[in-house]
């Protein structure tokens, strides 16, 4: 972790003491393995929750690439856990390697969760509508098939409603025509006549 070697930098240190000049300032390697150690923990804390969780368990992932060309996919869960409350957890956040297909996707996800132990506890996927979540929901199905468990690649998937208001959106506003653009000016101008107009209406009607 190289960002860790920032808290032994002069800059750093003076920052600090600037704050607080009684502070005592750890070394890298103790924030790395502090970090490192809460990772862990969380981890834990977290495959324990979900495992002992009482009914099944809903996953939504998304796939992106970053502005310096880095793949990620997050996978959250959700779940009513045992006092009736909704659950949702950051399950793991991937840095992706190879292609964004259907068919990696799903390799990532089974062995996030097979990883966790709950690959058993699945019961729907939410993701948005792109053509390569159709091949990773029918090469998950396979990896169910194969382990026993009840998964269908339609009836349990479930499409991001906000991804198909946002395409819908997109394809009405192609077939709508936009007017000139105005500049400021004539856009005030025209507020300031509707005023002037509305104002001269308004004592009439109310004459009436």
């Amino acid at each position: 972790m190289g960002c860790c070697r920032r808290v032994e930098s002069d800059e750093f240190h003076d920052l600090i003491k600037l704050c607080n000049p009684m502070a005592l300032i750890p070394s890298a390697d103790t924030v790395r393995n502090d970090v490192l150690d809460t990772f862990k923990n969380y981890q834990t804390t977290m495959q324990n929750l979900l495992q002992n969780s009482p009914g099944k368990i809903s996953f939504a992932l998304d796939g992106w690439t970053s502005p310096n060309v880095i793949s990620f996919l997050g996978i959250t869960c959700h779940y009513i856990d045992a006092d009736w409350d909704l659950k949702d957890i950051l399950v793991n956040f991937v840095d992706l390697s190879g292609p964004h297909s259907g068919e990696n996707l799903a390799n990532v996800f089974t062995k996030c969760l097979q990883d966790k132990k709950i690959l058993t506890k699945i019961l729907a996927i939410m993701t948005d509508n792109a053509a390569n979540n159709d091949t990773f929901f029918k090469e998950f199905k396979k990896v169910c098939n194969e382990n026993r468990i009840d998964f269908h690649h339609k009836r349990n998937h479930v499409r991001c409603v906000a991804h198909i208001m946002n395409l819908a959106v997109q394809e009405i506003l192609k077939h709508i025509k936009a007017g000139e653009a105005q500049d400021e000016d004539s856009i005030l101008e025209n507020l300031s006549s509707g005023m002037i107009s509305t104002n001269k209406v308004i004592p009439k009607v109310r004459s009436k």
